[in-house]
C-alpha cells in the first residue's frame, strides 16, 4: 500500500485500503466540545496550542499536553550556563515553540522545571529540540524516557545579543515558572 499525504487519505481510501490490505475501518463521529459546537480535531487543539491557549486545549484533550523521548547528548551549553538541560530531539514537526513552564515525570518522580522548545536562534542551532531544565533535581538523564507536561508558555523563543543576555533571561524564565507552577 502506498501512502497518501496531504490529506489525501480520507475515509474512502482507507477502506479501499482495508480492503486491500485484510483490515476493517472502523469510523467515529465528530466529538463536539461541552458547552458549544466546536468539534474537537487535532487541528484545533494545534491552533489553540499557538496561540498559548493550553488549558483550553487540555480541557478538549482530556490530559495534561506532554510531549516524551529519550534524552540525548547536546552540545552542554545549558550547563555552561549553569542551567544543565534534558535534550529531546524532537523529529516530529511541530508548529508551536516557546519558553514553557513544565512538569516533567521520570519514572514514578515528578519534577517542576522550565522548557524551551525550538532552534536555540542565540547560539544559531538549525535542529528543534525540547531542551528542559529541572528544578531541584541533580543526576545523569542521558538515556532516560521523560515526559514533559507544558503547563504554561512563559514566552516565545527569541535570539539574544549574547550569552549573558541569555542566561539573564533564563534566570527570570524560571523565577515566573516558579510562580505560575
Amino acid at each position: 500500500m502506498t501512502t497518501e499525504a496531504q490529506r489525501k487519505g480520507n475515509v474512502q481510501f482507507r477502506r479501499q485500503a482495508g480492503i486491500v490490505n485484510h483490515f476493517e475501518l472502523v469510523t467515529q463521529t465528530a466529538v463536539i466540545a461541552e458547552h458549544g459546537e466546536t468539534r474537537i480535531s487535532s487541528t484545533e487543539i494545534r491552533a489553540l496550542i499557538n496561540q498559548s491557549k493550553l488549558e483550553e486545549a487540555r480541557k478538549l484533550l482530556g490530559h495534561p499536553i506532554t510531549l516524551s523521548g529519550r534524552v540525548v547528548r547536546g552540545s552542554m551549553r545549558g550547563r555552561s550556563l549553569g542551567f544543565p538541560t534534558a535534550n529531546i530531539s524532537l523529529r516530529r514537526h511541530m508548529a508551536y515553540s516557546g519558553v514553557f513552564a513544565v512538569r516533567v515525570k521520570l519514572g514514578e518522580e515528578t519534577y517542576p522545571g522550565v522548557a524551551n522548545i525550538g532552534t536555540r536562534p542565540t547560539v544559531n542551532g538549525h535542529s528543534r529540540f525540547l531542551e528542559t531544565f529541572l528544578f531541584d533535581f541533580s543526576g545523569n538523564l542521558y538515556g532516560q524516557r521523560l515526559c514533559v507536561e507544558l503547563f504554561a508558555k512563559i514566552r516565545e523563543e527569541v535570539r539574544f545579543e549574547s550569552l549573558d543576555a541569555l542566561r539573564a533571561q533564563i534566570e527570570k524564565d524560571i523565577l515566573e515558572a516558579k510562580k505560575l507552577l
